[in-house]
């Protein structure tokens, strides 16, 4: 008879707790990030182990800053700015700063506002003043622009007037010509009469003679006669 082995599978929650445990310490190293603080107190001892028993290593002030870099209940070792590392009971860590740093970034976080504020109050008044230079700049464009169109009507109107005028020049020109023609004729005729009465005078005055004369002969013969029958 064959022995035959069954494969048994492992149970979910066996098979998933090896995941959990890597997120627990994923999320715990992520917690541990970041710089930490020391809680206000007289001093605490920074050690080599956890334990009273183990060597102080560095005495830290109030507030000095530090890296945690991982806890074991009650402890927690830390790594100081100077690169030195050791155990210190976690209750006296905090995340959050001491209060007379957080009082002094206030006041300069305060400072910074307030120099802020004085240079957008600055800005502000110097837009506000650009802006009174631009409306002023507009009123005096409108007014420019209010004058060239009436210019410009004026022009027009005054070109009008120009054409108008030129016409009237140009038929004005044309009854002076005709004018000047009509005269001309007048005053070809005029010395046309001028000759003629002074030939009708001419021959007026010849006729005056001639008819003198031929009046003298005719007395004279008739005088003859008067004196032959005598």
């Amino acid at each position: 008879m064959k022995n035959i082995f069954f494969q048994v599978e492992p149970p979910l929650r066996a098979r998933l707790l090896p995941l959990v445990m890597l997120l627990v310490a994923f999320l715990a190293q992520t917690a541990l990030a970041g710089t930490w603080f020391v809680k206000p107190s007289a001093e605490v001892p920074l050690r080599r182990g956890q334990g009273k028993d183990y060597r102080i290593v560095a005495v830290l002030q109030n507030g000095t800053p530090v890296e945690l870099l991982e806890t074991e209940e009650p402890w927690a070792r830390i790594r100081l700015a100077s690169g030195k590392e050791g155990w210190i009971l976690k209750r006296y860590l905090s995340s959050e700063p001491p209060l007379g740093q957080q009082i002094v970034a206030l006041r300069e976080e305060k400072k910074n506002l307030e120099q802020e504020c004085a240079r957008t109050r600055r800005e502000l008044q110097d837009l506000t003043a650009a802006n009174a230079q631009t409306e002023k700049e507009l009123t005096a464009c409108l007014i420019e622009r209010d004058r060239i169109k009436a210019d410009f009507q004026t022009l027009q109107q005054d070109t009008a007037d120009v054409v108008r005028t030129k016409k009237k020049l140009t038929d004005s020109l044309l009854r002076v010509k005709n004018l000047e023609a009509s005269l001309s004729a007048a005053q070809a005729e005029n010395s046309t009469l001028k000759k003629n009465a002074r030939l009708k005078w001419f021959l007026a005055g010849g006729g005056v003679l001639v008819l003198g004369w031929l009046l003298g002969l005719i007395t004279g013969r008739s005088r003859k006669r008067r004196s032959s029958l005598l």
